[in-house]
């Protein structure tokens, strides 16, 4: 924004003297909002540079995105709350940086993540709601029923979330869809006309459920896989596995097809502050393709994921991309995070982090597998960054 100061609100100067030189220096902190704006507008590749673009001053982070949508983003993984600044803490596989953002009240208990939204946890109000960290724009949702309120502020109330829609776009029908923690049950609500959660189905221990193509899907621990119509009518699509202990069953969209994945777990002992933690860690991940087009529906097992690699996680959706966004990355990769409550009295929290490599079938740890303490109340999860 070359040699002419900038002619209006942004023309306020100071001087200062250089080697006995004076110059002139532009107070970038007075630009025209509409000016900014228009900067703003053009950061359309990488969502890192607007965060940048908000941090410099109080009315630069004021300013408003009107741009293009950004395209498809590499995940964020949210480390931790660093209360002694408070601001969270997220990890870009982008620009393989950290960056920080203002949290949401005290109050509030980030609990899980889904679609570009952090879901909040308001232990006093018995809410729930949706955040986007990178915008501000937060949704509501009407309080749950008492009999699905944990009570214990390190136990959240629901495991997953799953919505049908953007849930800020009012002129769109959005329905929400929870697993509660407590029964493994499924509950709904339509957004913006619903006061109520309607209670969808308790007759299965529900581990995951997504939207695709439409309709709600809905895997248990047993691997049944189960879709939703519109009117919410149950049909068990592929029944039940064999073998199931020890077992995650988790979704993920993968090049336009639902993917069901397998996450075999063992028992892995550590030592950490001279006690014998029992553990699960994994010891296998299956990629299972949901095949819709034979006369019996089915889940087939592939042994590759192509180029791509996904980000798995317990309490947020997990999510696939091209390895060619991340040049780090390799293909037929998964990087995993897994949480675990260690000590029943103390409720003490801790995770680990590793990657999996689908071709030699094979676990490794990752930039953040250190066995840590989470004391914040916030566990770490996979975050889309978005803009809408």
């Amino acid at each position: 924004m070359g040699g002419k100061p900038f002619n209006g609100e942004g023309e306020k100067r100071t001087k200062c003297t250089e080697e006995g030189k004076e110059e002139e220096r532009v107070d970038w902190s007075n630009l025209h909002m509409n000016i900014l704006e228009l900067i703003a507008d053009q950061l359309t590749i990488d969502i890192a540079d607007y965060i940048r673009f908000h941090g410099v001053c109080k009315t630069w982070h004021a300013s408003k995105y009107h741009g293009r949508t950004h395209p498809p983003q590499l995940p964020w993984l949210l480390v931790r709350c660093d209360y002694d600044v408070n601001r969270l803490i997220f990890y870009s596989f982008s620009d393989e940086r950290f960056h920080s953002i203002r949290p949401p009240a005290n109050d509030e208990h980030i609990i899980g993540s889904c679609d570009g939204w952090l879901v909040l946890d308001h232990k006093i109000s018995r809410t729930l709601s949706l955040l986007n960290p990178l915008t501000g724009a937060h949704v509501h949702l009407p309080a749950l029923p008492s009999y699905l309120i944990n009570i214990e502020d390190y136990y959240p109330s629901i495991l997953k979330i799953a919505v049908s829609s953007n849930p800020s776009m009012y002129d769109h029908d959005c329905i929400v869809v929870i697993i509660s923690t407590l029964n493994d049950a499924l509950f709904s609500i339509h957004l913006w006309e619903d006061d109520l959660w309607t209670l969808l189905d308790d007759r299965s221990k529900y581990l995951d459920a997504t939207y695709y193509k439409g309709n709600l899907y809905a895997v248990d621990e047993f691997a049944q896989v189960f879709m939703f119509n519109s009117f919410f009518e149950k049909v068990a699509i592929v029944g039940p596995q064999r073998e199931i202990n020890n077992m995650l069953w988790q979704f993920v969209e993968l090049s336009g097809e639902l993917i069901v994945l397998r996450n075999i777990l063992i028992e892995d002992p550590v030592d950490h502050a001279g006690e014998n933690l029992k553990i699960f860690t994994t010891a296998r991940i299956d990629i299972l393709k949901l095949n819709m087009k034979s006369l019996v529906p089915s889940l087939e097992e592939a042994k590759s994921i192509g180029n791509h690699i996904l980000f798995l996680g317990v309490n947020s959706h997990s999510i696939s991309c091209p390895a060619a966004q991340y040049p780090r990355g390799k293909h037929d990769t998964i990087y995993i995070h897994h949480v675990y409550i260690m000590n029943d009295e103390e409720h003490d929290v801790y995770c680990r982090h590793g990657i999996y490599d689908l071709e030699n079938a094979s676990f490794r740890p990752s930039l953040h597998n250190e066995l840590e303490r989470m004391c914040t109340g916030i566990l770490p999860m996979w975050f889309t960054p978005s803009l809408f």
